[in-house]
């Protein structure tokens, strides 16, 4: 079994003068290791997690022909719910077993209105105030990997600035024996610039290694796992990693699980042909397109079952 060292990063740490270079050091070099780094210190409540866990739960225990009302299929799964079984990693025929709501940017220019369940009643202030929240946070790791690249502190977050980011929240429901090989989550990497996932009700979160195996990911409570996805690859031509992660189904397969990931989107007009530095430390050539982030997603939503 490969042993991965996923570093734990304050992030009132990037607040402070002394200890900010550390820092940014530690998640640049995670980010071109292991594609994964912890956070710690960020500031959402325990109280706050647990509400909206309990929130998400009672959503999705409501009628199917409830959760199906707040569908809406002309955003290609970016607002609303998405039944169980629609989604499919990129190059499986096999659906992951989850079923999931969306929302994203208020008055987005690109996008419908974000679609709100009339039940629970507290849903939209809190799911809504952690979407905030997140990309409050992500909007601040974004600028520490900016420095580690040697770019401007506001670069990546200009690029983010506005756009359309989601925060997804998941239900795995209890699994069937004759799902056969399926499984709750397959092997994908994420579509993005960075993935901040809430640590989730169940385990089960796996990362591959460079040697091809697989190794599980234990977030404490309150803790935030961060990842850098393929847009985040393509633009800095593999620096920082897009690894490869799964959910693996549980030993009881009675148990659900909840987890939310706010996935951290560049503006779609974002050009992502490589930068010209990471291509110097790199390989020396461009080895990814060039193309911008809205062409990027509106290819993987369709590769993955969405579009």
């Amino acid at each position: 079994m490969a042993d991965i060292s996923i570093p734990t990063i304050s992030l009132q740490s990037l607040d402070s003068s002394a200890h900010r270079s550390d820092s940014v050091q530690a998640i640049g070099q995670a980010l071109e290791q292991s594609g994964f780094f912890i956070v710690e210190d960020h500031g959402i409540s325990p109280e706050q997690i647990a509400d909206c866990y309990a929130l998400a739960e009672t959503f999705f225990t409501l009628p199917e022909q409830t959760k199906v009302a707040y569908q809406r299929p002309e955003s290609n799964g970016q607002r609303g719910f998405t039944e169980f079984g629609r989604e499919h990693a990129k190059d499986s025929a096999q659906p992951d077993l989850k079923e999931f709501f969306q929302i994203g940017r208020e008055n987005s220019d690109s996008l419908p209105p974000n679609v709100w369940p009339s039940e629970p009643a507290k849903f939209r202030e809190a799911i809504g105030g952690l979407y905030r929240q997140l990309e409050g946070i992500g909007m601040t790791l974004l600028g520490a990997c900016s420095e580690y690249l040697g770019l401007e502190t506001d670069h990546l977050p200009r690029l983010a600035k506005g756009s359309d980011s989601i925060l997804r929240v998941i239900h795995y429901p209890p699994i069937e024996q004759s799902t056969d090989s399926a499984a709750r989550a397959s092997a994908h990497q994420d579509i993005n610039f960075i993935t901040l996932l809430i640590q989730a009700t169940e385990g089960g979160l796996e990362l591959q290694a460079p040697d091809g195996d697989w190794v599980a990911i234990e977030a404490k409570p309150n803790q935030l796992i961060v990842d850098s996805c393929d847009m985040m690859a393509n633009l800095t031509n593999g620096q920082f990693r897009s690894t490869m992660h799964r959910v693996v189904n549980p030993p009881d397969l009675a148990k659900s699980r909840l987890s939310m990931p706010f996935f951290m989107h560049p503006t779609k007009d974002t050009d992502l042909t490589p930068l010209p530095a990471c291509i110097e430390r790199t390989s020396g050539q461009a080895d990814y397109p060039s193309w911008t982030a809205g062409e990027f997603l509106t290819k993987r939503l369709a590769e993955i079952g969405l579009a």
